[in-house]
């Protein structure tokens, strides 16, 4: 949920290329002209006192102690894919507002009491979620949870905070639209997912201008229910304390609203297409290929990480050595396997010149059948392996890293077990897994392509690789 700062992700790119630190098992033999590694230092997990209120709130506490911090997150089941139809970015809107005023504190007094406490508060949303987390010292933690706690119960919406918000998401809007990811995004999204609520990815003008307080607190009191809920802290501050704490505040927190529908499993497998979104004078093509994915927890999870690590999941990865630094035809392309609580998505970008973009995509379908039918380098694998493990130590080296960890296990339906899961589970990957996630999953015959650029410059080269259809966002 929180970005890595840019010192851990200068931490992460070196255990990548070969230094540092590596979290378990034996040395390796070390790139050519660097020391060897060091040895091995064995990952530290957390405690997790679990626990549930008498109202169905559940708590993850964990006691950290060290600097004098805590983080506290409140999340909620719900989030963007929960939202209307005909109401979508209504969660950009409620993610906006809910800290903006409550019935006893306006923006400004939640604003200063927190400033004086030398503490911060983020609001978010995501597919499946809609959190509040509030970062400060363990010292004010009373005071801390007295604020998230009104604003997760008692969030007012008042009127000129929602017309303030709706005024900054389409100015936003029009911002966005400026960008070739903008309306790719949305087409590539449905071509994997259709007509399923994680296919909806930008909202309309003229919807997000309709969007009332009304509507806002209906969302709000659907979702914001305590047995639809997690508190997790972790901090320097004992558990039996945070417990007491989360009685106090919300204890006595009730189930209110009508109980939202849970949305469905989305599509497992899409037909693979060609569609590109005309951009007229643009001299390049923004290429994204991808299919959709198996949901979080599923039994492949370490095995896909791994794979796509190879492929293209880092900057030393097999993709980016060979269409940036051997061809040349793009900075920097990425690679990712999203997984949400219902679904999951893997995904190649790249953007690239007009008269590269047939050889793009040719080197990109040459990479992913090569990972289909070949086995990996022992190399290759033990150094995709050593950037996870290292990533997934640097990512929860924080209080607040490891409670928005956690809190995204929980949305998807993991447990805190699962932090001393990861580390062992990346290590199991052998060879054989990694080539048969790519036969499973990665061959190129089973990708969609969606491509934003110049269509009569890029058509006919396209056409090369079956039927293109030219489509509005």
């Amino acid at each position: 949920m929180k970005p890595i700062r840019l010192s851990t992700a200068l931490l992460t790119l070196f255990l990548f290329l070969g230094g540092g630190l590596a979290l378990a098992g034996k040395a390796d033999v070390p790139i050519e002209g660097l020391p060897a590694y060091g040895k091995d230092k064995p990952l530290v997990l957390p405690q997790v006192v679990e626990k549930k209120l008498p109202n169905g709130l559940t708590l993850w506490l964990i006691e950290r102690k060290g600097l004098p911090l805590v983080s506290t997150y409140l999340a909620v089941k719900g989030g963007s894919a929960m939202d209307p139809r005909e109401r979508i970015g209504l969660s950009d809107i409620l993610s906006e507002t809910i800290s903006a005023g409550t019935k006893t504190r306006s923006a400004r007094q939640i604003a200063e009491e927190l400033q004086s406490l030398g503490a911060d508060i983020e609001v978010g949303t995501g597919k499946d979620i809609t959190y509040i987390g509030i970062d400060g010292l363990s010292s004010a933690a009373d005071k801390l949870l007295e604020i998230l706690a009104d604003t997760a119960r008692n969030a007012s919406f008042p009127d000129n905070e929602v017309k303030l918000a709706i005024e900054n998401k389409l100015q936003s809007i029009i911002a966005s639209k400026s960008q070739p990811s903008y309306d790719l995004n949305q087409v590539f999204h449905h071509r994997l997912f259709g007509e399923h609520p994680y296919a909806f990815v930008n909202p309309q003008p003229e919807v997000i201008s309709r969007i009332s307080r009304p509507e806002l607190i209906k969302a709000y009191q659907q979702r914001f229910q305590p047995n639809r809920a997690i508190l997790i802290m972790v901090g320097d501050l004992p558990t039996g304390t945070m417990e007491t704490l989360a009685m106090h505040h919300l204890g006595d927190w009730k189930n209110t609203g009508a109980t939202p529908k849970e949305i469905p499993a989305a599509p497992a497998h899409a037909q693979p297409s060609l569609a590109l979104v005309d951009r007229p004078h643009s001299v390049q093509s923004t290429i994204y290929v991808g299919r959709p994915m198996p949901a979080a927890g599923n039994p492949d999870e370490f095995s896909l990480k791994v794979a796509n690590t190879i492929f293209g999941g880092a900057f030393s990865s097999r993709l980016t050595q060979n269409i940036r630094e051997d061809k040349g035809y793009t900075y920097s392309p990425r690679t990712s396997v999203t997984e949400w609580a219902k679904g999951g998505m893997f995904r190649i970008s790249a953007s690239v010149r007009n008269q590269v973009t047939a050889a793009t995509l040719v080197e990109i379908f040459y990479e992913l059948d090569r990972l289909a039918t070949t086995l990996p380098e022992d190399e290759e694998l033990s150094r995709a392996q050593r950037y996870l493990k290292g990533k997934f130590l640097l990512a929860n080296e924080t209080s607040s890293s490891l409670a928005a960890t956690l809190t995204g296990y929980w949305i998807d339906g993991k447990t805190p077990a699962d932090l001393a899961r990861y580390v062992p589970g990346v290590e199991a990957v052998s060879k054989n897994d990694v080539l048969a996630m790519g036969r499973k999953y990665l061959s190129s015959r089973q990708q969609s392509i969606a491509i934003s650029g110049d269509a009569s410059a890029i058509r006919d080269q396209l056409s090369l690789f079956g039927k293109v259809e030219v489509v509005q966002p």
